[in-house]
Formats: structure tokens, C-alpha cells, sequence
């Protein structure tokens, strides 16, 4: 079988495996908390963050042509232009509106145990701050959680 690759306004599509760039940096834990504490700590702040950042990367979802899908893995590749923001706080903010993202662009259902497979994340410094994103359809799993391995009780 042959690899059929495209490249589309910085998307990049292989058979199964979706990758795309988003422009950055996105925001981290940090801003994401303080937007949320803002207004008397009512959100609005937040609110409007997630949105705008939400609906902007559902964009670059849906121009990436990344079918619905059950169930899928994330890899992250975060570009810094410096190392001045810590890469747990990078991944936290991110992360979460990477995976809201998908939901909003009609990739996933939800991004719950069932759909959420996890995620890996590389960092490295680079001209252009952002993320390249790859989602990567997995096989649903049969399990209530969706982990094969539980601890025992």
C-alpha cells in the first residue's frame, strides 16, 4: 500500500495520520487561570479565550479535511521561540483546546476516555512559535475506560 501524501496551507495528510500547524504560541495554564480569575472570577475572561482560540483551530481542523473519527492519539510538536515558558504549562493550555477543538470541528463526538487515546509532546526552539499537531486514528477499545491495564484493588 502506498502512502499518498498532501500538502495544503501547512497541512499535511498521510494515511491515517492528520497533521497540521497552528500559528502560536497558544496559551498555557497560566493564562488560561488568570483569564479564568478575571471579572471577579466569573470566566468571561476564560470564556472568550477558549472560544476564539476553539473556533480558530476547528478551522485548521476542518481545512486539514480530518474525517469524524472514534477514537484518536495526539502528538504535539511545540516550536518556542525562547525557553521562557514551562513546557508543563505550554502542554496543560494547549492541549485542552487542541482536544475541545476537535469536538467543535466535528472530528470527535466528545473528547472524553472513550475518544481520547492520549497524547505525546516534543519541544524544541525554533524562528516560528506554534504546534504541529498529528492526530492519529487508534482502534476503539473494548474496555469501559479505555485502558487496557487496571490497577488492582
Amino acid at each position: 500500500m502506498s502512502k499518498r501524501v498532501t500538502t495544503h496551507a501547512r497541512v499535511q495528510v498521510t494515511e491515517q495520520r492528520y497533521r497540521f500547524w497552528v500559528q502560536g504560541p497558544l496559551p498555557g495554564q497560566n493564562e488560561i487561570v488568570k483569564a479564568a480569575k478575571g471579572f471577579g472570577g466569573r470566566g468571561y475572561g476564560y470564556s472568550r479565550l477558549k472560544k476564539a482560540w476553539t473556533q480558530s483551530i476547528a478551522w485548521l481542523v476542518k481545512a486539514a479535511r480530518i474525517p469524524p473519527l472514534k477514537r484518536v492519539r495526539l502528538e504535539f510538536e511545540w516550536v518556542h521561540a525562547n525557553r521562557r515558558r514551562d513546557k508543563d504549562n505550554v502542554e496543560g493550555g494547549g492541549a485542552k483546546l487542541a482536544w475541545d477543538s476537535l469536538v467543535v470541528a466535528g472530528v470527535l463526538k466528545n473528547d472524553g476516555w472513550k475518544q481520547n487515546a492520549g497524547s505525546t509532546h516534543t519541544h524544541t526552539l525554533g524562528p516560528k512559535p506554534g504546534v504541529w499537531i498529528t492526530v492519529i486514528p487508534v482502534a476503539a477499545s473494548n474496555s469501559r475506560l479505555g485502558s487496557s491495564s487496571t490497577p488492582p484493588r
